[in-house]
């Protein structure tokens, strides 16, 4: 916890610092809202900063290459008793102009995941380990700084010794740039 509560100070000190910013910052920040494609176990949130490192390769001069920090909650299930999954991820993330309003969006990285089963009341187990964070979707241009998106997130978490959730997220969110 008291890595995914730094997370969350460095994305509002880095929020507030590009916000007096003036004109078009690199910087970017975002919130996404969801849950697993099979399963109801619960709601799904993420909420990241990322820096674009510049638009286009000489192949494709309408992407923009970004580095992205985020933090991540998961409600889940362990055999019937409810468990969550907190964390953080660090992500190369690609933004393809599609039209003047679409694009299509990627992200790749690592991530590291605390998840938590509740067995009663009073007892938890709870298991940590470094995975995989990969995604893609679509997103909209309201404005040019502001995007709305949908993503489909891999993300595996351990969950118990012997048990892994593999099950894809879909997450719908707002990324706002200064």
């Amino acid at each position: 916890m008291k890595a995914v509560r730094l997370a969350l100070i460095t994305l509002i000190t880095v929020a507030a610092a590009s916000a007096s910013a003036a004109g078009q910052s690199p910087w970017y920040v975002g919130a996404d809202i969801g849950a697993q494609t099979s399963r109801n176990d619960g709601v799904a949130g993420r909420a990241y900063a990322g820096y674009e490192l510049g638009r286009g390769l000489a192949v494709d001069p309408e992407q923009r290459h970004a580095l992205e920090v985020s933090v991540f909650t998961q409600g889940l299930t362990n055999h019937g008793k409810p468990a969550t999954a907190t964390g953080v991820a660090v992500n190369w993330a690609t933004i393809l102009k599609v039209s003047e309003k679409f694009s299509v969006t990627g992200r790749l990285g690592a991530d590291y995941a605390w998840a938590t089963t509740h067995r009663s009341d009073v007892w938890s187990q709870t298991y940590d380990k470094a995975g995989l964070f990969a995604g893609a979707g679509v997103a909209y241009t309201l404005t040019p700084q502001i995007l709305i998106r949908a993503d489909v997130t891999y993300m595996p978490l351990q969950i118990s010794a012997t048990e892994k959730s593999k099950v894809p997220t879909v997450t719908v969110g707002v990324r706002y740039g200064f």
